[in-house]
């Protein structure tokens, strides 16, 4: 076993105490690079997750260009605002744009006008739905009830 004086045995201390330091220097430095990259990223994913308001209909907002067909009696044809509104048989009412050029016809192919559409008329609607836009392409109209022939007596 070997004896150190107070001198040596004092600059032993001060090396450890300054390798220490060095390395409490080094993985300092490291920290500093690594805790912002930590941050930035839990930050990037919260805002991935981040929840959209919940809002009445947006389960009918498709993000993708879709061809689909509504089923209803017309409730109203507002033709200053270009609108149609359309009751469902489950009691929903739903309001589609239309155009003077929107295709209307009957089940059996036959063109009609857009004024044929009154109230109280049972329609196939065909429409792309696009995001949050609808554009209707074709009206069907069904046989109105009074039109339709009685049984013969």
């Amino acid at each position: 076993m070997r004896v150190l004086t107070i001198s040596q045995f004092d600059s032993r201390i001060v090396r450890r105490q300054a390798q220490s330091f060095h390395t409490l220097r080094r993985v300092s430095w490291r920290l500093m690079g690594v805790v912002p990259a930590i941050l930035l990223l839990v930050c990037a994913a919260a805002a991935q997750q981040e929840e959209k308001p919940k809002i009445p209909g947006l389960d009918k907002i498709i993000s993708a260009n879709e061809h689909l067909m509504f089923t209803g009696t017309v409730k109203s044809v507002d033709a200053k605002h270009n609108v149609m509104s359309i009751n469902a048989e489950g009691g929903t009412t739903e309001i589609f744009p239309i155009k003077h050029s929107t295709h209307v016809e009957t089940l059996d192919g036959f063109r009609k006008k857009l004024d044929d559409v009154s109230p109280g008329a049972r329609v196939n609607v065909y429409y792309d739905q696009h995001a949050d836009r609808r554009t209707v392409t074709r009206i069907e109209l069904f046989p109105s009830e009074s039109k339709k022939k009685g049984p013969h007596s």
